[in-house]
């Protein structure tokens, strides 16, 4: 923007006086008004554009990040459910494990009660006789093998029990 001392010299060197020096400023001046009003419409249209262009970003990375969310809650739903999956497969395989457990307890219990039956029948026929009513002993007998009670017995050490016992009979048998 020329100053009005500038355009009043420039306008006198092209020989301009009075009125016609006077419209003269007058129009420059409304020359370089209409330009600066120009400029700073472009400048407010660079804006908007700008803005506008901001505003779409902004809702790109929005969306970007809501789908990023709901990514994230899928996968973790379906960890969640992998993992309800792996609790159920655990907790069947502890019921399984569980019942094949009271199965053996069960053969055990009725292994015991069979070789207790056997041994009181053997112990009949050789091991001791009858008088009356009373028996007595002849030959020494090992202890006899307790049966499980699921009541107060742990399975593992009735198990270890069970089979150490075998080992310790032939053992003592041997010598």
């Amino acid at each position: 923007m020329a100053s009005i001392q500038t355009l009043k010299d420039f306008g006198e060197q092209m020989g301009l006086k009075g009125t016609e020096l006077r419209d003269f400023i007058k129009e420059q001046q409304d020359l370089d008004s209409k330009e600066r009003n120009r400029s700073r419409e472009e400048q407010d249209k660079q804006r908007e554009h700008d803005k506008i262009q901001q505003d779409k970003l902004d809702k790109f990375r929005l969306a970007q990040m809501e789908r990023e969310k709901e990514k994230e809650q899928r996968e973790r739903e379906e960890q969640d459910k992998q993992r309800e999956f792996e609790i159920e497969r655990m907790k069947s395989e502890r019921d399984k494990m569980y019942f094949e457990l009271q199965m053996k307890a069960t053969e055990v219990k009725k292994a015991c009660i069979v070789k207790s039956e056997d041994e009181e029948r053997e112990d009949n026929k050789e091991g001791s006789v009858a008088s009356g009513h009373t028996r007595q002993r002849i030959g020494a007998k090992g202890p006899k093998m307790p049966c499980f009670d699921e009541r107060s017995d742990d399975m593992d050490s009735f198990l270890h029990r069970f089979e150490v016992y075998p080992d310790s009979q032939t053992w003592s048998k041997g010598q």
